[in-house]
Formats: structure tokens, C-alpha cells, sequence
């Protein structure tokens, strides 16, 4: 019997699109999903744009799963290798946050099989198969008169599919309806005769039965139609659809703490939070980066000058920097003022020497993000106060930290050669 995974995942709302990772140990899909398997919080309609998205995992057998001697293991094991294929997806989305690191639960381990969990847990429904565990000799009420009755072992179910289809059915009559309007000097329509529809609805919409077939979604069962992937329970049906699919493949292993590090900061969403957190990326290689150069860097400044001229050189960071277009080559050529009044040169990337003036660069926003003395040795200090304005000017740093984080995790890959296992 085939096992299958699911995992959540942190900033993963509308994604609008499903995603298949390809190239490592195993596959995994990354798919839009109904968290919780809705019950009394069914809805006839949902937006993919207000979905979340989870990992699928499909293994046909326990003899190929990966090696391990505990569930800790292989969920650690999952975490790995859904982290290195997110790492390629960040290199590709920069500015997504997508992350396995959970900041929101949604799924739960399973204590009691008699009662089965609803609504992210919230309801439980009563479970018991009387068509097929002799163990149950009878079940009855005063609608279903004895077991026979019960065709569906989620006992409540044997209610509510017909009460939500009713539901669905009702509310899908709805989108349609129009009506005729006659107007005379109405501040948005002006005078005349119109027909106008009851509703204005969002692309992406999905009804309850649509939204739940995503669930069968599987990383090595997929059916593309004109380069989409097909969403069906595997016959022809009107409510079948398809989804835009972006297909990922890697085939490299990356140090599992340098992408803890790395998506640490891809989850935070203040700038000066990502800002240190790619930085850690950085300051991880201050000891290695001056030995692969055969330099001496004693002081933190210079420690990070050899790790930006390790990891990359002045021509691809000015190729790199050009990509961001005009008006973000014009900001960093400004003068940072932060809130304590201290200035922060801007960064000139026509500079001869553009890998240690970026460096200089990047170490003093860091000192401002790091460090809060209002003066040192009697003089101000610049410092970037969270949730203030600062946060703006740690900001336009960002893709550039981030840029080079990327390339040291890269390069220590190469020196390393990881594998799985």
C-alpha cells in the first residue's frame, strides 16, 4: 500500500500554482490544499488566492523509504530534502518567503482512530466501518435504522455529503444571476438601461468538491493537459480542472545549518530580522573564507571582506546588482540617514574595488542593525530601530545579503560535495 506524506508550510498562501521538485533522494509536489478537512466550517467556495500550500510525499512501499530508526528521523529526514528543493525555489522566487519552518501548525498526530479529526482538529467525528470490521455488530439511530445504512464509516459523512452538495449546488446558482438596472445620473453608472451581474468573483475560484479533489494530488501521480496540471479523481467530470505547473530539478545537497539560517531569514518578514539573519549566513564562513584566500582577517570587517571576495567577485556583483534595475542601482548609491540621525555612505558600483566597498558597506548596516548604544565613546551612533522607518533602509540591502548568502551556501556545497545518506 502506498504511503503518503503531507507537510505544511510557512508563507505559502496563494500560491496559485503547483510546483513539482525533482532530481534528489525522492520527489516531492507542493500543491494548494484544504488544511483540516472542513467540516462545519465547509464552504461552498474557496479562492485559490487564500489557500495555503503543503508538501505531498509518495513512497508505493515501506521498503523505499529512506533509512531511518525512529519518525523523528525520517521527518528530519523529509525536512532535509524538502529544504533543498526550497533552497533552488528561493534561488529562482527570491522574493517569495516559502519555508518548511512552521510558524502556524495545521496538522496533528492522530491519538484515537475512533474519532477522526475535522476542522483542523476542532471537530471530531465519530469513525466505525460496519460494512467491513466485524468488530462492529450493529449501528443505529432514528434515521438509519441498522448498519446496513452506514455506507460511509466517517459516520457523520453519511449526513453532510448530501447537505453540502445541496449547499454547493444553491450557492453556485448564485454566481450566474444578473439583473436588469435602469439609471438616471447614478455617480458611477450614469443614466441608461443595464444588465448587471449579482456578483464580481476572483479568478482562481474553486467550490467545495473542486477544492477538495486537490488532496489528490501526488508527486509521481500527475496528468498534464497543454502543460497544466490536471486536478480529477482520475474519470472525466465537469468539475475537473487544471492548475499552472512550474517544475523544479535539482540534484545538489546543501549544510542543513546554513539553510536553517538562510530560512530563517526567508520566513521573517521585517527587513531588519532578514537582514541578520542572512548575514549569520555570511559570518558562518569568517574563519574558512580567509584560509581559502590565504589571507589574515582578525577583525570582523575584514573577516567579511574575504567572505564577500570568497563567495563572488566586483564583475558579477556589478552583473548582479545591474539586474535589479535602475532605480534600485539609485538607492543604494544614496546616503542612508537612520533614525538616530547618522549617516551610512552609499555604495558606488563603479568603484574599482566594489567587493570590499561592498563589504564596508554591508558591515556598517549591520552594525546599525545589531547594535542599539544610543553613543559610543561619546559619539551617536547610526542604529536601525525595528518597526520604525529604518526598517526601510535595512530593506534595500536585503537583496543583495541575500544574494551572497546564497552564493556561500553554494560554495561550501562545491568545497563539500553533501550527499544524502
Amino acid at each position: 500500500m502506498a504511503l503518503c506524506y503531507e507537510y505544511p508550510l510557512t508563507n505559502s498562501k496563494g500560491l496559485n500554482r503547483v510546483v513539482l521538485f525533482k532530481g534528489l533522494e525522492f520527489p516531492i509536489l507542493v500543491t494548494p490544499t484544504l488544511h483540516g478537512e472542513p467540516l462545519l466550517t465547509a464552504q461552498a467556495f474557496y479562492y485559490l488566492s487564500g489557500l495555503d500550500s503543503a508538501v505531498r510525499i509518495r513512497f508505493d512501499s515501506n521498503a523505499l523509504l529512506p533509512v531511518h530508526e525512529s519518525d523523528e528521523e525520517l521527518e528530519r529526514i523529509f525536512e532535509y530534502i524538502i529544504d533543498n528543493y526550497l533552497f533552488e525555489y528561493s534561488k529562482r522566487h527570491p522574493i517569495d518567503q516559502l519555508t518548511s519552518k512552521i510558524t502556524d501548525f495545521k496538522y496533528w498526530k492522530r491519538h484515537c482512530f475512533t474519532y477522526h479529526g475535522y476542522d483542523e482538529n476542532k471537530t471530531l467525528g465519530l469513525s466505525l466501518d460496519s460494512l467491513n470490521d466485524l468488530s462492529v455488530l450493529d449501528i443505529s439511530n432514528e434515521d438509519f435504522p441498522d448498519k446496513g445504512y452506514w455506507l460511509d464509516w466517517n459516520l457523520v459523512s453519511n449526513y453532510t455529503n448530501d447537505y453540502i452538495d445541496t449547499y454547493v449546488k444553491s450557492m453556485e446558482s448564485v454566481i450566474g444571476k444578473t439583473v436588469k438596472v435602469r439609471t438616471n445620473k447614478h455617480d458611477e453608472l450614469g443614466s441608461g438601461f443595464f444588465e448587471l451581474p449579482i456578483l464580481q468573483v476572483e479568478d482562481g475560484i474553486l467550490n467545495y468538491h473542486q477544492a477538495r479533489m486537490l488532496e489528490v494530488l501526488q508527486p509521481d501521480e500527475i496528468t498534464c493537459v497543454d502543460g497544466k496540471i490536471l486536478v480529477s479523481r482520475g474519470f472525466s467530470s465537469e468539475i475537473n480542472f487544471t492548475l499552472p505547473l512550474e517544475v523544479i530539478t535539482s540534484d545538489k545537497y546543501y549544510d542543513a545549518d546554513l539553510l536553517s539560517y538562510y530560512f530563517a531569514a526567508i520566513r521573517e518578514s521585517l527587513p531588519i530580522s532578514r537582514f541578520r539573519c542572512f548575514y549569520n549566513v555570511l559570518e558562518y564562513f569568517f574563519e574558512d573564507a580567509p584560509l581559502h584566500l590565504r589571507e589574515i582577517a582578525k577583525v570582523e570587517r575584514d573577516q567579511l571582506s574575504t567572505v564577500v571576495r570568497w563567495a563572488t567577485n566586483s564583475t558579477e556583483i556589478i552583473k548582479f546588482i545591474n539586474t535589479l534595475g535602475s532605480f534600485f542601482v539609485d538607492q543604494i548609491r544614496q546616503e542612508m540617514q537612520a533614525s538616530s540621525g547618522v549617516k551610512i555612505s552609499g555604495l558606488d558600483i563603479l568603484s574599482p574595488d566594489l567587493d570590499h566597498k561592498l563589504s564596508i558597506w554591508l558591515y556598517e548596516i549591520r552594525c546599525a542593525i545589531v547594535h542599539s548604544k544610543k553613543t559610543r565613546k561619546g559619539c551617536i551612533q547610526a542604529r536601525f530601530v525595528p518597526y520604525s522607518d529604518d526598517e526601510e533602509l535595512a530593506a534595500i540591502a536585503i537583496p543583495i545579503v541575500q544574494n551572497i548568502a546564497i552564493l556561500c551556501i553554494e560554495k561550501d556545497s562545491q568545497l563539500n560535495n553533501y550527499k544524502f545518506g
